[in-house]
């Protein structure tokens, strides 16, 4: 094992880490048993206590069954979302907006093959599962996903944002994933796969354009990671055009823009974007220019330093959350990538990840507090990825 790998120690520390392992391990049953209890207790949609069960899954079962309908064209009409929708949300009028691109309604027309309650579980299990996928290709990179797969899976998926994600019928830990996957490529040499990893993220393109882009000013091999990209960028637009037309993209980037401006104002004190948060304090300037400094320190340290690729992933992501017009809590999970790149090249930050883990779980109070908890969050985990970039820890880790 390589040296700065995480192992045992002896005496009070290696007690501790044993009773923290442990308590990760056993939390993974107890989130299993509270997920079925819940599914078993409720009625209909309804959970016990007069939940609604599904979270934003309506929008992406809905707009399942519109594709599945041959409506695709309608696809973001809202008394088409809302009529697709109608049975999904017991006691409530309207609908959950769908805005991503057609394929991605495509993708979820699997689902609407079964009753929605089961999709809603098997949704949660397939998250769950890309959250695992994604740890297990970091393996080969990262000494500590290596030495502690369970407990580091545990902890990411009790990571307040990715928690809620999962259970919540929204698909950061596919994000994650895709994350994961260009950045295990790019520590291979394989430039073009991470391409293809990166281009497979454009059912969020905010994000993944964003990070693509700044993996170009890298020490990449650009044409292979461009034809990667371009090749899953080309597919998705064939399938869009065989769903709704050659000329998808312009009504789609339409919707979307009308989409983020109506979602502003009901996830207000969700957002956690730079331009979210000056808007908040009517100093929507200056959150544009703080993206762009954020932007520009992200490009300069990733064209100035031989970073880790996982590093350089992480740096990229969290700032493509953080300099786009709507990024809510739940795509501050992509945190989780920066936090275990930290803590696997730089045990000392360990302390730091703890406590932004548990600053996370006081996003649920953001209205109480001057800033969004999770904002804080990515800012501080993109410093500990910038810090972790170190050549000379990297050497040292054997992971070049």
């Amino acid at each position: 094992m390589p040296t700065g790998s995480y192992s045992r120690t002896d005496g009070a520390g290696s007690a501790w880490t044993g009773r923290l392992r442990r308590l990760l391990v056993a939390s993974l049953a107890g989130i299993a048993i509270g997920f079925v209890v819940l599914l078993a207790t409720s009625q209909g949609l309804r959970t016990i206590r007069g939940g609604r069960i599904g979270g934003d899954l309506p929008a992406f079962y809905g707009a399942g069954r519109i594709v599945r309908g041959g409506e695709t064209p309608r696809l973001y009409d809202a008394e088409m979302q809302e009529a697709a929708q109608r049975d999904l949300l017991p006691g409530i009028s309207g609908r959950v907006a769908f805005a991503y691109p057609p394929y991605v309604a495509l993708a979820y027309v699997p689902l609407t093959w079964l009753p929605f309650k089961t999709a809603y579980a098997v949704h949660a299990l397939v998250m769950a599962l890309c959250l695992l996928a994604a740890l297990a290709l970091l393996r080969p990179v990262l000494p500590a996903v290596r030495a502690e797969l369970v407990p580091l899976f545990a902890a990411s998926l009790l990571f307040y944002p990715i928690f809620r994600a999962v259970l919540g019928g929204q698909n950061t830990p596919l994000s994650l994933l895709c994350a994961a996957g260009a950045a295990a490529a790019l520590a291979r040499r394989r430039d073009g796969l991470a391409g293809v990893c990166a281009g497979a993220w454009l059912f969020k393109p905010q994000y993944a354009v964003a990070v693509a882009a700044m993996l170009l000013v890298g020490r990449i091999d650009r044409r292979r990671f461009l034809i990667g990209f371009a090749a899953v960028a080309l597919g998705y637009y064939a399938v869009g055009w065989i769903l709704a037309g050659w000329d998808w993209p312009l009504w789609w980037l339409r919707h979307a823009r009308e989409f983020t401006v109506a979602d502003y104002a009901v996830d207000r004190g969700n957002g956690i974007s730079l331009a979210e948060i000056a808007g908040e304090y009517g100093l929507t300037p200056l959150g544009w220019v703080a993206a762009a400094a954020t932007a520009g320190f992200a490009l300069w340290i990733v064209r100035r330093s031989r970073m880790h690729p996982v590093s350089a992933i992480a740096l990229a992501t969290l700032t493509a959350v953080l300099i786009a017009p709507h990024s809510l809590y739940y795509d501050g999970g992509l945190a989780a990538l920066a936090l275990i790149a930290a803590g696997s090249l730089d045990r000392s930050t360990f302390v730091v990840i703890v406590a932004l883990w548990l600053l996370a779980w006081l996003q649920p109070v953001r209205a109480y507090l001057p800033l969004p908890p999770m904002t804080i969050v990515a800012i501080a985990s993109m410093w500990l990825a910038a810090r972790a970039e170190s050549p000379a820890r990297v050497h040292e880790l054997g992971l070049e």
